[in-house]
């Protein structure tokens, strides 16, 4: 066979094959991401679930009475409470109950459960240049506290900011499942929390404001373990610059569009950004009688 016989490819026709195959790349690699998100959100709604059996267990323990966001400043908050009825049992009978959180070293040991998938920042931070609030194992979940508008703002004693006491957590709140007139369908328990600070106009990088599962109240700064709806999900605030308590920061997740929340009757609900927010902030209060429904 002579030289001018013998088959194969030109640069050419190597180039566009390679062509071919980067664009393929990239009309599937769109895809290939979307289904992983898929995933990680139904990852987190399960643990969301979780959560929402636990907190009825512990209702069931407890004579229908829900865990306190917080029952005293500087102490353990509902994340701890429910460690039992979350297969945790081992990890509550460490922690030091009548201890400041911030010696505990119970607080580096991650809870899967409580975290998010989706999340792409550390999820243990040891780091003892930082504060100490913000060591530890971390959570991506908060209780919701009730919603801040007009006469429903009560203030709490102790200095821990404006808190109202219309949700379904608070300080040294004890609710009972009863108590909740609008019922458990129609009343908001937790929510993701991922909150970043806008710094010159662009997010920090996470962890930003996640805080440590074993954070209740702090005094000085205001709840670690419930927030409330004062703003729309995910939206853009820079609690230093716009001078926003941390229990005031907004409710929002890394999954695009919006965030996943638990009810209080256990079902999950994906809240958009754009939801209408007389909507939200009266599915965060318990008692507020208003005819609030997420949409479908």
């Amino acid at each position: 066979m002579s030289r001018d016989d013998r088959g194969g490819f030109t640069l050419v026709e190597l180039l566009v094959v390679i062509a071919i195959i980067g664009i393929l790349i990239a009309l599937l690699l769109p895809a290939v991401q979307a289904a992983r998100e898929s995933a990680r959100r139904s990852e987190c709604s399960n643990h969301l679930k979780q959560l929402g059996l636990a907190l009825h267990n512990y209702a069931g323990t407890y004579s229908d009475a829900l865990p306190p966001g917080s029952p005293d400043p500087l102490r353990h908050g509902l994340f701890t409470a429910l460690l039992p009825y979350l297969e945790q049992t081992a990890v509550h009978d460490q922690v030091k109950l009548d201890g400041n959180t911030h010696d505990d070293p119970m607080r580096y040991t991650a809870i899967p459960v409580y975290t998010c998938p989706s999340f792409p920042g550390p999820i243990v931070i040891t780091d003892k240049t930082l504060e100490p609030y913000q060591l530890g194992a971390m959570t991506h979940y908060q209780g919701v506290g009730g919603a801040l508008r007009g006469s429903l703002l009560e203030m709490i004693p102790s200095g821990d900011g404006d808190l109202p006491n219309n949700g379904v957590f608070g300080f040294q709140q004890y609710l009972r499942l009863a108590q909740v007139g609008d019922g458990t369908s129609n009343t908001l328990a937790m929510g993701e929390f991922v909150h970043r600070d806008l710094i010159d106009g662009k997010f920090a990088r996470p962890p930003g404001n996640v805080r440590p599962w074993i954070l209740g109240c702090n005094a000085a700064s205001g709840s670690y373990a419930f927030k409330v709806v004062e703003h729309p999900p995910n939206i853009r605030l820079d609690r230093i610059t716009d001078g926003i308590p941390f229990n005031h920061l907004p409710f929002g997740s890394y999954h695009p569009g919006g965030a996943q929340f638990l009810l209080l009757d256990g079902s999950i609900h994906f809240i958009t950004d754009g939801v209408d927010f007389d909507t939200y902030q009266s599915l965060a209060t318990r008692n507020g009688n208003e005819p609030a429904t997420l949409p479908q």
